[in-house]
């Protein structure tokens, strides 16, 4: 039986509590078409800040600021959403890549529940097949509260059309 932990993400008025069922052995990503993959982009660093994120594992908290996220490297991927309105370019971090700085590369999904108890469970195929991103920036400015932010996950729906 996988171990069970529990991961959450705390941001500046969102509270986003992760469930990690963790698994011994690492299923390999299937390669995406090639063109369609994120790009690798490089931005000024974010002003200090307070943490944005927590992480709780067996090994105790991991926090990080946005700085801290965004030094994990950046990814730019423009893509629609399921809102026309948030249709566009995001730059932030492979969710894959953060789970595995934080030590749970071996995750097999999470279940994300935002403050107003609206949850979602997020299979390990969304990271590590499609490219999930934490999403800390759109079109290279930070995220706040009122763009759904400070960190957002970011399918991108136009480089894989299996989503």
């Amino acid at each position: 039986m996988p171990a069970r932990q529990r991961l959450s993400i705390r941001t500046a008025g969102l509270c986003v509590w992760l469930c990690i069922a963790m698994m011994a052995a690492l299923t390999p990503a299937r390669a995406a078409p090639p063109g369609t993959l994120p790009v690798p982009v490089e931005l000024p660093a974010p002003p200090p800040g307070p943490p944005v994120l927590t992480i709780h594992t067996p090994d105790g908290p991991h926090t990080y600021t946005r700085a801290g996220i965004e030094a994990l490297g950046l990814l730019r991927v423009t893509t629609h959403t399921f809102w026309p309105e948030d249709d566009g370019v995001y730059e932030g971090v492979p969710l894959a890549r953060l789970l595995a700085d934080a030590g749970l590369a071996g995750a097999v999904r999470i279940r994300v529940r935002a403050l107003d108890e609206y949850s979602q469970v997020i299979p390990r195929a969304d990271w590590a097949e499609h490219g999930l991103l934490l999403a800390t920036r759109r079109d290279g400015r930070l995220l706040d509260i009122a763009s759904k932010g400070p960190l957002r996950l970011i399918y991108p729906r136009d480089s894989d059309p299996a989503l």
